[in-house]
């Protein structure tokens, strides 16, 4: 069941990464650099990641403070959603 729940919620997050650029953006310029930001930061993130988890779970011995970090991690990423989405609210649409 968990892995139907996660293969759910991940094929529907990657199509609204994918959009949530063109919706936020002002013009095909500034929809270029967000994407290229939102994906330059995944990608650090999806390498830095498994190395940071694996010397955590080196030195401490187990994986529970590694996850806490992680779901740290994710709580302080919607930061920025937050503040595009509330910018999506200024944007003038004809």
């Amino acid at each position: 069941m968990w892995i139907l729940a996660l293969g759910i919620g991940h094929g529907g997050l990657f199509p609204l990464v994918l959009t949530l650029p063109v919706v936020i953006a002002r013009n095909a310029a500034e929809a270029g650099q967000i994407s290229a930001m939102a994906f330059f930061v995944g990608y650090a993130c999806a390498a830095l990641a498994p190395v940071l988890i694996g010397s955590l779970r080196d030195g401490l011995g187990d994986f529970h403070r590694a996850f806490g970090l992680l779901g740290g991690l994710t709580a302080l990423m919607l930061l920025p959603i937050v503040r595009l989405y509330g910018r999506h609210g200024r944007v003038d649409r004809p």
